[in-house]
């Protein structure tokens, strides 16, 4: 037995010499494919551009991996800045990322706070920053292989780790027109046409909650993230901030005088983005500071002035700026107090107030009247 175990061996040895062959264990890097907005496999999201931004993960779930590491990016590949990763041989890794990156790496960062089924903002002040975060993602060795809440794989499409970001503040702007600029009364002959000419001086909108919190949780897909806090108004849950604080100053948004046309313009843009939150009255407003000129159907022409504040909420349906939403009113100004009641038929005209007249005769009134005449 040991002259045939050793030949074995011989031919073993000789085998390894002569052919070169050399088994090498290969251990992939760990790297991020990011997106910020919802996307399919198809790839439907925009390409994320916000710079660097930190990831936590846990391998199995449960042990540390990556505590606040900068993700960069790396010629065309995002990737760990201060430390490389590989993947582990077996078992998974569960991402969770945010941006912009805060803090230092390998160093549990304040804002936000994050932990392995859950996200906490806390006194954070909305400005022109656009705070994200990403669903979580947990991958095995396979990249494209994204595990579900019972383990099992599909292809994610993905050549990195799977890192879409939404946006836990909201966008806002405004477009502003006139609803129409003449008219025409067809019923008068010759038919009489009045204009108006609006002017917008000032646009200024206030009064907007600046600092609040916000608090994520997993869904029970342990991928995607619901509010724990969304507040309620009546049987409707916004998804919104809570704590709320502090309010803007008058932000103006008219550069230069407007002469309103039928076609919406864009005003200056508001300040960064805005802390999703319910909308009341007397909280946050606009304030209105508009000419009008009137050149009526005789050819004479009277100008007044418009000057109000308004409540935001009253200007549209919404109840609430929620999160991940880019909000844009486009505002009409009509130039006369138009359709007694919003939404009929003669919303868009001046049909139903047009001056008109209503002559009665007031009823004689009766004088008795006795006289005497002296002959």
């Amino acid at each position: 037995m040991k002259k045939y175990i050793i030949i074995a061996i011989a031919a073993l040895a000789a085998s390894v010499a002569c052919s070169k062959v050399e088994i090498v264990d290969l251990q992939k890097e760990i790297s991020f494919e990011v997106v910020n907005s919802v996307q399919t496999k198809a790839f439907t999201g925009s390409v994320y551009s916000n710079g660097d931004f930190g990831t936590y993960a846990w391998f199995n779930d449960t042990t540390e991996f990556m505590v606040n590491e900068k993700v960069g990016k790396a010629g065309s590949v995002w990737k760990t800045v201060d430390h490389t990763f590989y993947w582990p041989k077996t078992g998974s890794v569960s991402f969770i990322s945010y941006s912009p990156f805060a803090g230092t790496s390998n160093t549990a960062g304040t804002t936000p706070v994050v932990k392995a089924d859950s996200l906490l903002y806390n006194g954070v002040t909305a400005g022109t920053t656009d705070l994200m975060y990403a669903d979580r993602a947990t991958c095995s060795n396979n990249v494209n292989e994204v595990l579900d809440s019972l383990g099992r794989g599909s292809d994610s499409g993905f050549s990195g780790v799977p890192t879409i970001f939404r946006h836990a503040l909201a966008k806002l702007s405004f477009k502003v027109m006139a609803n129409f600029i003449e008219w025409t009364d067809t019923t008068t002959t010759p038919a009489s046409v009045t204009k108006w000419e609006i002017t917008l001086n000032s646009f200024k909108i206030k009064g907007f909650n600046t600092t609040g919190d916000l608090k994520l949780a997993l869904n029970t897909d342990k991928k995607t993230w619901h509010n724990a806090d969304s507040t309620a108004v009546g049987s409707k849950k916004y998804n919104v901030w809570t704590n709320l604080s502090g309010a803007t100053a008058a932000q103006e948004l008219v550069d230069a005088p407007i002469v309103l046309d039928t076609t919406a313009v864009d005003l200056a843009a508001a300040t960064g983005y805005v802390l999703p939150q319910v909308l009341a009255d007397g909280v946050q407003t606009v304030d209105i500071n508009a000419h009008i000129k009137t050149t009526l159907a005789n050819g004479k022409i009277i100008e007044e002035d418009f000057i109000k504040t308004i409540n935001i909420n009253k200007i549209s349906t919404l109840k609430a700026w929620q999160m991940n939403e880019n909000i844009v009113y486009t505002i009409k100004f009509k130039p006369t107090a138009s359709a007694l009641n919003p939404g009929d038929a003669h919303d868009d005209d001046p049909e139903d107030v047009i001056i008109k007249f209503d002559p009665a005769v007031a009823e004689w009134t009766p004088v008795a009247a006795a006289a005497t005449i002296q002959l």
